[in-house]
């Protein structure tokens, strides 16, 4: 072993002398040292502030390095509904909200067309950075950002969620069944119901599923009607 090889080991063991000299019993739970022994500080229980500051601080995945903000939704209170999307765009990436960008208003429209705003929910992503441009997140980045998006359910307990796109029933069931024959159907996740249904940008590019979209929107806004 080189004398260049050895040269972390003795940061590190300079560094623990110099926390012995600041009164140091134990090692503090830096997010560095979590890193360098293998281990994740606890998601929070109940606590939005530090759920979000952890998704800030996140590098669970290759997606840090090119992301400028995660995105997550900070107006949770009072929420009874949940909107989930797939990823990012680049302009949710800039501005660090979900469906920030051109998307947003064909969004709202499919919305109100069953009596209903982007408003009454609290809206996120399956992904919360966004990937390289023209690609989908791998199964390593939906993995990294599946603990947080269960927290957000955990925490804001919502009724409904209508869930749009090809990653939420990744996050939610473990077969491989293809959207088209998820899509209209509610599932149970503990005490949430969930509707799956296709994302607008797919719908924007592909048409031919706008009435299918129809028919999911209809569903979900009865199964609305029961709950509330």
């Amino acid at each position: 072993m080189t004398k260049e090889s050895l040269r972390p080991f003795e940061i590190i063991k300079d560094y623990f002398k110099y926390l012995a000299s600041l009164g140091y019993s134990e090692i503090p739970a830096l997010p560095e040292f979590l890193t360098l022994l293998g281990k994740k500080k606890a998601l929070p229980e109940d606590n939005w502030s530090e759920l979000i500051e952890r998704i800030y601080q996140c590098q669970d995945c290759s997606l840090f390095r090119i992301r400028k903000n995660p995105v997550i939704e900070r107006n949770w209170e009072g929420k009874k509904l949940m909107l989930i999307g797939d990823f990012p765009d680049r302009e949710d990436d800039y501005y660090g909200k979900p469906f920030s960008g051109a998307i947003q208003e064909t969004l709202q429209k499919m919305l109100l067309s069953i009596g209903l705003r982007k408003e009454d929910f609290y809206v996120t992503l399956a992904v919360k950075c966004k990937p390289i441009a023209g690609r989908s997140p791998d199964e390593e980045s939906l993995l990294a950002c599946k603990k947080y998006l269960l927290k957000e359910i955990k925490l804001l307990k919502p009724k409904l969620v209508l869930a749009l796109g090809f990653l939420p029933p990744k996050v939610f069931l473990e077969g491989h069944e293809s959207l088209s024959s998820l899509r209209g159907r509610p599932f149970h996740y503990q005490e949430t119901m969930i509707l799956f249904t296709y994302h607008p940008a797919y719908m924007l590019k592909n048409p031919s599923v706008k009435r299918l979209i129809w028919e999911d929107l209809k569903t979900f806004k009865k199964l609305y009607d029961d709950l509330f």
